[in-house]
């Protein structure tokens, strides 16, 4: 098992109340991602939130769950997982928001974008060349035994049939196509 992996274990092990945060610019993969992560997390008994600075758009709204996001950071939490960014501009409508918050609490960042980290309150970043975020929490789960219910495979298939542009773009890889057979 990755160190990074590990870490990650023994962070949400820790915390109670986890706070899932989406970019600004929500898509299939980052909405698909967090659903799928809160079901985890639920399932391992776990307090969880998902938080995005704007509204959900319309576009996404068929994909079950989307409702249970919102737009009002939470008081209270223990760690906080930032999904399918790890650019710091993508979180550009948090200004009005007490980043202080964010900033005091344990966050890890699970992306698959090759950019380079600007959330420098990061505590742990976890960045795999994948074709979704959705790929990484399904090897993540592998790794980590983590529990899947329906609702988390659907929408980890959703998030990585969304970035992989239905299987056909050019980071789908074989391991892809095999997750999503799995799911």
């Amino acid at each position: 098992m990755p160190e990074e992996d590990s870490k990650l274990q023994g962070l949400i092990k820790d915390s109670e109340k986890i706070l899932i945060i989406q970019a600004d610019n929500p898509d299939g993969d980052s909405l698909g991602s967090s659903i799928a992560l809160e079901q985890i997390l639920t399932d391992l008994g776990k307090d969880v939130f998902m938080f995005c600075a704007v509204n959900i758009p319309a576009h996404l709204k068929h994909l079950t769950g989307w409702s249970r996001v919102s737009n009002e950071l939470p008081s209270k939490f223990d760690l906080s997982i930032v999904v399918d960014t790890s650019s710091i501009t993508l979180l550009d409508k948090m200004d009005g928001i007490d980043l202080g918050l964010l900033k005091s609490k344990p966050c890890v960042v699970l992306d698959h974008h090759k950019v380079e980290n600007s959330i420098d309150f990061a505590s742990l970043l976890i960045n795999r060349p994948v074709v979704a975020t959705g790929e990484l929490i399904y090897e993540l789960a592998k790794s980590l035994g983590w529990p899947l219910n329906a609702e988390a495979k659907d929408m980890l298939a959703t998030s990585i049939m969304y970035d992989s542009l239905g299987l056909m773009s050019s980071a789908t890889s074989p391991s892809t196509i095999r997750i999503i057979a799995d799911l």
